[in-house]
């Protein structure tokens, strides 16, 4: 799976690569806008998966599965601006983030679709939360006018990891969601119910 499964088109999730990323944040004063190209992130084939959970009928379709993982490491190039009342930044350059000690669940939900070739399940949302045990982020920047704030940000972020992490959390599971939809429906929508999950009769 980490290098993908050619047959059913399912690209490689380690390293994994999405094109682009985009974000427009807001809270009280705080105006941001961040867009990420070329975003590549590794570790995910060093996780275990601890425990899996299905429950499925003849209309509805959930499958939970429990993993770890020991690091992940994400990395591309930015582009960003921010605002804080008068007080404009605008930057652009390389970042980098490694994540350790990850728990986490995939939950997926579906509903079973049938045809000619059998039942397959259409996956219709896909959802995680996972809690990271530490958390280190680096920004470069290129614009000379504004690099000394964003190295204030930079020491800011990894003493406050946990609060920003919560923070934009949701955005990250948006994104996730799309990612995890497209996936598994590559699988779950060319591969028979009954060669997935097989009966234990």
């Amino acid at each position: 799976m980490a290098d993908g499964i050619e047959d059913l088109d399912v690209p490689a999730v380690d390293p994994y690569h999405q094109k682009e990323l985009r974000v427009d944040y807001k809270n009280n004063q705080i105006l941001a806008k961040f867009a990420a190209k070329n975003i590549y992130v590794e570790g995910l084939k060093s996780s275990t998966v601890h425990d899996a959970r299905l429950r499925a009928d003849e209309d509805r379709f959930h499958l939970e599965v429990d993993l770890t993982t020991p690091r992940v490491h994400v990395y591309g190039s930015y582009r960003g601006e921010g605002r804080y009342n008068s007080l404009q930044i605008l930057a652009h350059g390389q970042f980098d983030t490694n994540m350790t000690n990850l728990v986490y669940t995939w939950k997926l939900d579906g509903v079973p679709e049938k045809n000619e070739n059998g039942t397959f399940i259409r996956i219709t949302d896909f959802y995680m939360r996972p809690d990271v045990g530490e958390m280190t982020s680096y920004v470069s920047n290129s614009n000379p006018d504004s690099r000394e704030l964003t190295e204030l940000g930079n020491r800011f972020t990894n003493n406050n990891w946990r609060l920003l992490y919560r923070e934009f959390l949701p955005f990250a599971q948006a994104n996730w969601n799309k990612i995890g939809i497209r996936i598994a429906n590559k699988i779950f929508l060319k591969v028979p119910y009954d060669r997935l999950f097989p009966s234990k009769s």
